[in-house]
């Protein structure tokens, strides 16, 4: 139909969700969150900025990969052309960010990527899972060197997420909680300052 009448033109305003994965938590809460928002959910390397500028609200969601967080570049190439939107950011990594030292990293990481951005997005950081079926060849190494590291700390010295890993080693571990999506939704459709 596309063809005979031309594509249909989107009204400016809304919300756009896009997010970076590996093995698929962060989308899988992307998609979550972009429902109750009636937003469009798309892979952040396919997102333009032409058309992310006609968005009211983005929603950037990374996941947090070998310690490190993937896909912040969005935010950080195009911070200039998003001043006048509601930026929201989430990350999505297996150890829980309640922990002081995770949080801090994650926060010294988007600091560091973003800068002074960084004072104008809501900022929220999610626990995704593990499967190790999902795993491919080198990622299976890096957790068996990570477990053998695990290993040889005393009992008493490993958190909490430490000790789940070596437990599910081999299986899976889901830490997924769609209850911590409303305050990411509430920042979208009302911005940082309605968090406060």
């Amino acid at each position: 139909m596309e063809a005979l009448f031309g594509k249909k033109k989107r009204a400016p305003g809304g919300s756009l969700v896009l997010y970076t994965t590996r093995h698929g938590a962060t989308q899988r809460y992307a998609e979550r969150i972009a429902q109750p928002l009636d937003a469009l959910v798309k892979e952040t390397a396919y997102a333009k900025i032409d058309a992310a500028k006609t968005y009211d609200a983005i929603v950037l969601g990374c996941c947090v990969y070998a310690g490190k967080i993937k896909g912040l570049g969005f935010f950080a190439d195009h911070a200039q052309e998003l001043t006048d939107k509601r930026l929201v950011l989430f990350t999505c990594g297996l150890y829980d960010p309640q922990e002081e030292a995770v949080r801090k990293a994650l926060d010294a990481q988007i600091r560091e990527a973003l800068g002074e951005m960084t004072d104008r997005i809501a900022i929220f950081h999610l626990r995704g899972s593990l499967r190790w079926q999902s795993l491919g060849l080198v990622e299976r190494v890096m957790m068996k060197a990570l477990l053998s590291g695990i290993r040889k700390k005393p009992e008493a010295e490993r958190t909490k997420t430490e000790a789940l890993l070596l437990e599910s080693e081999g299986g899976a571990l889901d830490f997924a909680d769609e209850m911590d999506l409303a305050p990411i939704v509430h920042a979208a459709r009302f911005g940082r300052e309605a968090e406060r």
